[in-house]
């Protein structure tokens, strides 16, 4: 089965790192991806209409992005994803309004854990002078309804260049939940007009664009250290400049050391393709038997458009 769909991602995108090493992509793909990702549900992904044609690697274009619009599942997930482009973007002089989900709430203490991770993003948003939105979904029950879904169509309407979100097949439950809901409110806002760069924090996305990030790699440590409360299980700075470097293979072969960040971009209307996977997934297996966020998906998909 392994190889059966090593076969189908080799033949579909092409990869030029992976087509000159078989072995490489192999233990690549395996433990990167498929330790990370239902491999029923990613495979269904994979076959999507939208994406059945060749991508190829292409570097962002900055200069087109004069407002942009980063959502962000819990705080610390808009540095850890895209941390470098973000750093750029603001450098450039771009307009940028970065949204938290949810209220980042942790189970072990729900009203301390909310303030200081508002505190910290919104010093995180004060230094770089960016925008800060706050849809504020309780992140220990998840409960999604109707003004969350109004509230995050409202963002959606507004003239952005870009809107950049997480990756729906990131690994953790509670992105997957958000994806959905993000979904939910792109269809209800009947915006045609911008592009959506899909970003991975836990899990790679299939990537088709890049950012290179080598002369901000350190600014992008800096930015993930606003969250020390993040930092204290899992030094996710460390983490992150790993992968970033790990990605600079997509790029011309070099002994210098390069970092980048990757993404997958679609057009709006091609994000429909994984409501209907999400809709028709065993849900169990794709939120990995998370109670809430099961919970919550069925009431998302409830609310009238």
């Amino acid at each position: 089965m392994f190889r059966r769909i090593i076969n189908k991602v080799e033949s579909i995108y092409q990869y030029r790192y992976l087509s000159r090493n078989e072995k490489a992509s192999y233990n690549f793909l395996l433990k990167n991806v498929f330790k990370g990702t239902d491999i029923e549900f990613l495979e269904k992904v994979w076959q999507l209409d939208h994406f059945r044609e060749v991508l190829d690697l292409q570097e962002i274009n900055k200069k087109k992005l004069k407002k942009v619009l980063i959502l962000a599942p819990h705080q610390d997930d808009e540095v850890i994803g895209c941390g470098g482009l973000l750093k750029k973007l603001v450098d450039q002089g771009s307009e940028v309004h970065i949204g938290f989900l949810t209220d980042g709430a942790e189970l072990s203490n729900p009203i301390e854990s909310v303030v200081t991770r508002r505190k910290e993003a919104e010093n995180l948003c004060n230094y770089l002078k960016v925008g800060v939105r706050n849809l504020e979904v309780c992140n220990i029950n998840l409960k999604i309804n109707k003004y969350h879904i109004e509230t995050l169509t409202s963002w959606f309407r507004e003239d952005w260049d870009a809107i950049f979100t997480v990756w729906p097949v990131d690994h953790p439950p509670k992105h997957r939940l958000c994806a959905y809901m993000v979904g939910k409110a792109l269809k209800n806002s009947a915006k045609k007009d911008f592009p959506l760069y899909l970003y991975g924090v836990h899990t790679d996305v299939l990537a088709n664009f890049y950012e290179d990030i080598t002369d901000v790699i350190d600014e992008k440590a800096d930015l993930i250290n606003f969250y020390p409360s993040q930092m204290q299980a899992q030094r996710y700075d460390h983490l992150s400049r790993g992968l970033d470097a790990w990605r600079s293979r997509f790029l011309p072969v070099s002994n210098e050391p390069r970092f980048i960040e990757t993404f997958f971009r679609i057009p709006i209307e091609a994000y429909d393709d994984f409501q209907s996977v999400f809709d028709k997934s065993n849900i169990n297996k794709l939120f990995k038997g998370h109670e809430a966020c099961i919970r919550s998906f069925h009431i998302i998909k409830k609310i009238k458009n």
